[in-house]
C-alpha cells in the first residue's frame, strides 16, 4: 500500500513538474513575441511620439531581464543536463548573458555595428528579433503534421512568410514613399521564392531597412523556412519527436532519419560558409573600380553574395550588374556567376561533395603521418551528384557557346575576347533561375531570347535554391528518348538503372509545368495583350522558373497580371511534385489488384 502511494505521489509530482516546464516555455514565447512586436514597431513605425525607441524604455528592459531569468530556470530545472548537455549550455549561457547585460547596460552600443552595414539598429531590437526566432523554433510540428501532409506544410510556411514579408515592406520606414499592397506582396513573393522580378526599384524605392527585409526574405526562401527553424531548434529544444524528424527528412529529401540533425546543420553551415567566401571574393573584385566607400562595397558584396547563392537576382543597384561602374568588371561577374552555379547544384550535391572532400582530407592526413595507401571507396560520389553535375556542365557549355555565337553583333558588339567569354558565361548561368543581368535586355537577339526561355524552364537542380523543372528532370527526359531509340525497356546509364517512379515523376513535372505556364501566358495575354506575346511568354517562364529576368515588362503590367505572376512564382518555387502531393490524400496501402494492360496507338 505504501509502495502504491509512493508511485501515485511520484506521478503527481512528475505531472506538476512537466506542467511547470510547459508554463515556463509558454511565458518565454509570449514575452519574446511581445518584444518582437515592439522591435518591429521601433524599426518600421517609430510610434513613440518622443522619437525614443520602445525597447530603450526601462520597462521593456525588465522584459529582457525576465527572459534571461526564465532561460536560466529552464536550463537548470527543466533540462536533462546529461542527455541534453548542448541544450542546457546554450540556454544557460543565453540566460546568463541577458541577466548580466541588463545590469551592465552596454547593449545600446551595439548599434554602431549595425550602422556600419544596413540600418541603425540598437542591440535591443536585434536581440528581440533573435529571441523570438529561437522560441518560435522550439514549437513542435506534431500538431501541424497531424492536420496537413509535409507538402502542404511546406507550401503553407512559404505563404505565411510571403504575407508577413509583404506587411513588413509596407512599413513607413521600409520605403522612401508608400507602395501598394500588390507591389509589396509581389516583392515579398519574388524575394521568398528567390525570383528577382521587381515592380519597383529596389535601390531607390526601399530604404536600407527595406533592403534588409528583402535580403532576409531571400535568405529564408533560399534555404527554406523549415530548415532555419529546425536548425535553431536543435540548440534550444530538449526533444525532437519521431514525427518531426520524418517531416524534416521529407523536406530535405533524405532516405532515412539517421543523422538528420547533423545533415540539417551541415546545410546551414555550408550555406553561410559559401556566402561569406562569396562576399569576400566580390568585395575583393570591387577594389579596382569600387562603388564609393568601403561601406558601400561591403553592403554590395554581402547583398549580392546572398542574392547570388540563393539564385534570387535582386540587386541594390538600379541597373543591376549593368551599372556603368561594374559592367566591365569581369572578375566580379565570374564571382557572382559561380555563386549562382553553387546554389543551383542543390544541397544533396553540396553535402556529397563536402563528404568526399572530408574523406580525401582525412586520407591525405593519414598518408602524411603513417604513409597509409589510398583505398578507393565505391559510391562516394553518388549517381544523383554525377547526373546533376554532368547536366549542369552540358547546359553551361551549350548556353555559353550559343550566346557567344548569337550575341556577337548585339550585346557583345565591340567587346574583346575576355569580355565576350565573360558575358557568354554569365548569360548562360543567369537564366538558370538567378536573374542578374550585366547586359541590356532590350538589345538581345531573338535566338538568344528563345534559348533563355529554354534555360529558364530547365532551371536549377533538385533541393537547391533555384526553380524550374530541374536538371535531373530534363536529363531523365533526354535519357528516356535515347532509351526508346536504342529499343531498351529501361533507362540504363553508367551501370545504373533509373527507377520507373523517377521517370513517371519527370513526365508529370514536364506536363504540369507546361500547362501552368501556358495558362499564365493565356491569362496575362487576355489582360495585357497589348505588350506582345513574346514578352508575356518570357515573363511567365521567368516567373515560374524563379529567374527574375525581364524584358522590362513587369513594372508595366496591371495588378491582375501581377497577381498571376505572383501565383506563377509561388508554384515555381514550390515545385510541381510538391503541388501534386499537397493535393493527394494519404496512401492507404499497396493496391492488391491489377487490371489488364492495354497498348495504345501513339504514332
Amino acid at each position: 500500500m505504501d509502495l502504491t502511494n509512493i508511485k501515485i505521489n511520484s506521478f503527481i509530482l512528475g505531472t506538476r513538474y512537466e506542467y511547470l516546464g510547459k508554463l515556463v516555455n509558454s511565458l518565454l514565447f509570449l514575452i519574446t513575441l511581445l518584444l518582437f512586436v515592439l522591435a518591429i514597431q521601433d524599426l518600421g513605425f517609430l510610434l513613440n511620439k518622443t522619437g525614443e525607441a520602445h525597447l530603450n524604455n526601462p520597462f521593456y528592459r525588465i522584459l529582457f531581464l525576465l527572459t534571461g531569468i526564465f532561460y536560466l530556470i529552464r536550463s537548470i530545472f527543466f533540462t536533462n543536463h546529461l542527455l541534453n548537455r548542448k541544450v542546457f549550455i546554450t540556454n544557460f549561457i543565453l540566460g546568463l548573458f541577458l541577466v548580466i547585460t541588463y545590469f551592465l547596460r552596454f547593449l545600446i552600443s551595439y548599434g554602431l555595428i549595425a550602422d556600419q552595414f544596413f540600418y541603425e539598429l540598437s542591440g535591443f531590437e536585434v536581440l528581440a528579433i533573435l529571441l523570438f526566432i529561437l522560441e518560435f523554433s522550439r514549437l513542435k510540428l506534431d500538431f501541424a503534421a497531424r492536420l496537413v501532409n509535409p507538402a502542404q506544410l511546406f507550401m503553407i510556411s512559404f505563404a505565411v512568410i510571403i504575407l508577413l514579408g509583404g506587411m513588413f515592406l509596407m512599413m513607413p520606414l521600409a520605403t522612401t514613399f508608400p507602395i501598394t499592397f500588390v507591389d509589396a506582396i509581389f516583392t515579398s513573393t519574388s524575394a521568398v521564392c528567390v525570383t528577382g522580378l521587381t515592380v519597383v526599384d529596389t535601390a531607390t524605392r526601399y530604404t536600407p531597412l527595406g533592403q534588409l527585409i528583402v535580403l532576409s526574405l531571400i535568405q529564408i526562401g533560399g534555404i527554406g523556412v523549415m530548415t532555419i527553424t529546425s536548425f535553431f531548434g536543435i540548440f534550444f529544444k530538449e526533444t525532437s519527436s519521431f514525427r518531426e524528424q520524418l517531416l524534416i527528412r521529407d523536406y530535405l529529401n533524405e532516405d532515412s532519419i539517421n543523422g538528420i540533425l547533423k545533415t540539417l546543420m551541415k546545410v546551414v553551415l555550408i550555406t553561410f560558409a559559401i556566402e561569406i567566401a562569396g562576399a569576400a571574393f566580390i568585395f575583393y573584385s570591387l577594389q579596382p573600380t569600387g562603388l564609393g566607400s568601403v561601406g558601400d562595397n561591403l553592403r554590395f558584396a554581402v547583398f549580392h553574395s546572398i542574392s547570388a547563392f540563393c539564385n534570387a537576382g535582386f540587386s541594390n543597384l538600379t541597373d543591376n550588374l549593368y551599372d556603368v561602374r561594374i559592367r566591365e568588371n569581369y572578375s566580379l561577374h565570374y564571382s557572382v556567376a559561380n555563386l549562382i552555379v553553387l546554389g543551383g547544384l542543390g544541397f544533396p550535391v553540396l553535402l556529397n561533395i563536402y563528404n568526399y572532400m572530408k574523406a580525401q582530407t582525412i586520407w591525405l592526413s593519414e598518408y602524411i603521418k603513417h604513409r597509409k595507401p589510398y583505398v578507393h571507396r565505391v559510391g562516394m560520389i553518388t549517381f544523383n551528384s554525377k547526373l546533376v553535375i554532368t547536366s549542369t556542365f552540358i547546359l553551361l557549355v551549350f548556353g555559353t557557346l550559343s550566346f557567344y555565337l548569337f550575341e556577337a553583333d548585339y550585346t557583345q558588339l565591340g567587346m574583346n575576347l575576355d569580355g565576350k567569354l565573360s558575358m557568354s558565361y554569365f548569360q548562360s548561368v543567369t537564366p538558370r533561375t538567378a536573374g542578374f543581368n550585366n547586359f541590356n535586355m532590350d538589345a538581345l537577339a531573338k535566338p538568344s531570347i528563345l534559348i533563355m526561355i529554354f534555360l529558364m524552364w530547365v532551371g536549377a537542380s533538385p533541393v537547391s535554391t533555384g526553380g524550374g523543372v530541374k536538371t535531373s528532370t530534363f536529363a531523365i527526359a533526354i535519357l528516356n528518348m535515347v532509351r526508346i531509340v536504342r529499343g531498351k525497356n529501361h533507362i540504363e546509364i553508367h551501370q545504373y538503372e533509373i527507377h520507373e517512379y523517377s521517370i513517371n515523376k519527370a513526365f508529370a513535372i514536364i506536363i504540369l509545368s507546361v500547362f501552368i505556364i501556358l495558362t499564365g501566358v493565356f491569362a496575362i495575354f487576355l489582360i495585357d495583350g497589348k505588350y506582345g506575346l513574346l514578352k508575356i511568354v518570357f515573363e511567365c517562364f521567368s516567373a515560374f522558373g524563379t529567374v527574375g529576368l525581364s524584358l522590362n515588362l513587369t513594372p508595366l503590367l496591371s495588378d491582375g497580371s501581377k497577381l498571376i505572376l505572383i501565383f506563377l512564382m509561388y508554384l515555381g518555387r514550390m515545385g510541381c511534385i510538391t503541388l501534386l502531393l499537397s493535393l493527394s490524400r494519404t496512401a492507404t496501402g499497396p493496391t492488391l489488384y491489377r487490371y489488364p494492360k492495354e497498348n495504345l496507338i501513339i504514332t
